[in-house]
């Protein structure tokens, strides 16, 4: 193997680059990427190639992202106003800047009733990958006291995220953190990873097994999309063959409802 570029020196050009310094991609995400290329091509030079091309994939999901900044303002003027319909008006329009939870927007509050009906009271939860699903806690009901733990990869994301909290009177318990590299040891009456365990497997081939396998929640809850973002293919049936794979044989698929743009799965292990 060609050894001529330093792992951590590339990494860190990488990560200084315009594009991915204006995304705040972390470097445990690019090492890890990295690192695996390496392993599976010939040289450092395909492996930067083979890493560049991946990370694009990543990074595509944040294409045509919120303005940050503007978000901010928004939600200080919201919050000033002490005016809960113009802070759900405000949260609904961050929502809505993202094809998933966008889609989701007609359903959050039944979403999340299937949650607590499954778990029962919830004082703890982990939203793995979490997007802009945290701002969803001004449109449904639950406990103002839960602790809610948010994980994503994207710096900018993360910072609004942790100034909403804030300005709700929760903990910024929201963080840049890689989950495929550091799944959170937490114990959670649930942890919810909402239509990305099938962007995971694209990255690398049985992350999303890896991730569910290594988590302390008593309930795991995966939503996987019923069609293609067209429109013309209906995913179901794959997407039922990628929950079983999943679980292995250390959890099982305890239940499962179909909303309008996914099906949300929840596991429990085979122990419990």
């Amino acid at each position: 193997m060609n050894n001529r570029f330093d792992d951590q020196s590339l990494v860190r050009r990488i990560q200084s680059s315009r594009k991915y310094r204006a995304a705040g991609i972390p470097e445990e995400t690019i090492l890890d990427v990295y690192m695996r290329e390496k392993d599976r091509l010939i040289n450092s030079a395909e492996a930067l190639r083979g890493t560049k091309t991946k990370l694009h994939n990543i990074l595509a999901l944040y294409l045509g992202d919120l303005d940050y900044p503007k978000a901010r303002v928004d939600l200080d003027e919201a919050f000033a106003r002490d005016n809960h319909q113009a802070i759900e008006q405000v949260c609904a329009r961050l929502l809505a800047c993202h094809h998933s939870t966008r889609e989701r927007l007609s359903y959050y509050p039944a979403f999340f009733r299937t949650i607590q009906k499954v778990c029962g009271k919830i004082t703890t939860l982990l939203d793995l990958a979490c997007g802009l699903n945290p701002f969803s806690l001004s449109l449904v009901d639950l406990p103002a006291a839960m602790r809610y733990y948010a994980y994503d990869i994207h710096t900018p994301r993360v910072d609004l995220i942790n100034h909403y909290f804030e300005l709700s009177g929760r903990p910024a318990l929201a963080e840049v953190r890689d989950v495929l590299v550091r799944p959170p040891k937490i114990s959670a009456d649930a942890a919810i990873l909402l239509k990305e365990a099938h962007r995971m497997e694209k990255r690398r081939a049985d992350a999303a097994r890896e991730l569910v396998h290594a988590l302390n929640a008593n309930v795991v809850f995966i939503s996987l999309p019923n069609r293609s973002m067209d429109g013309r293919r209906d995913l179901r049936e794959r997407m039922r063959s990628l929950m079983e794979k999943i679980c292995g044989a250390n959890f099982l698929i305890a239940g499962s409802e179909e909303f309008p743009s996914e099906t949300l799965f929840w596991l429990r292990g085979t122990h419990a």
